[in-house]
């Protein structure tokens, strides 16, 4: 979960993607911030030390410090402005997985109720369609394998891992398509690309959205518990 102040109270909306890693870390980094910056949903990086945070990042942090043969950690925040359903603060977090993954999530304000004390709005039932439309629009420039929306959870969930990252278990290739896609009561919408593994079993409420993209969406309403 996030450190920042940026965000508080809670729950946090999170939609996120899993990424493969096909350069070095530092480079990923940079091309996803101008990914980014191309989104025709408007967001803004608030941050400006961003190139001591990428620093940060390549270099990362022991999992345990006490352990010499601890992993090392690479997990990257940004804080953001996004425009969705309203002007929203978000927190960018990137984090790597496994030697050819990268978790890339992004955390908002999930209540249902303004935080005007912070300058947080809420988000309602009518919202969650913009955000659909998010998850689509970072599909259509990431080409991602999978990613999804769900509240305090993230697409690692759908690893079979219980594992903390960065662990081989999390390799890209560990996702099968027709697993992936199995509706959890705990996401409202995921995307998978069948580029990627064709699915055999192509759920009921779907529908395409370019560059082999199945995008599945729950029929439930939206709700912070």
């Amino acid at each position: 979960m996030h450190t920042s102040n940026w965000l508080q109270g809670g729950p946090f909306l999170e939609v996120s993607f899993l990424w493969e890693l096909k350069e070095d870390r530092t480079q990923a980094i940079y091309t996803l911030i101008r990914k980014l910056s191309a989104l025709s949903t408007s967001i803004s990086i608030v941050d400006v030390n961003v190139e001591k945070l990428i620093e940060a990042f390549e270099t990362g942090y022991p999992y345990d410090e006490e352990d010499p043969l601890s992993p090392v950690v690479h997990s990257l925040e940004l804080k953001l402005v996004a425009d969705i359903a309203g002007t929203r603060k978000a927190i960018l977090q990137v984090e790597q997985l496994s030697a050819n993954a990268l978790l890339v999530d992004f955390w908002f304000f999930g209540s249902r109720f303004d935080a005007l004390q912070w300058d947080q709005i809420g988000i309602k039932n009518k919202d969650l369609a913009a955000f659909t439309d998010f998850l689509a629009d970072l599909y259509s420039s990431f080409g991602f394998k999978v990613g999804g929306i769900a509240l305090e959870k993230d697409i690692r969930e759908l690893f079979d891992c219980d594992e903390p990252s960065p662990s081989p278990c999390y390799q890209f290739e560990n996702l099968s398509p027709d697993s992936s896609l199995e509706m959890e009561p705990d996401f409202f919408a995921l995307v998978w690309n069948e580029n990627c593994g064709k699915l055999r079993d192509m759920p009921a409420q779907h529908r395409r959205i370019g560059k082999s993209g199945v995008l599945v969406v729950s029929s439930d309403s939206y709700s912070e518990f």
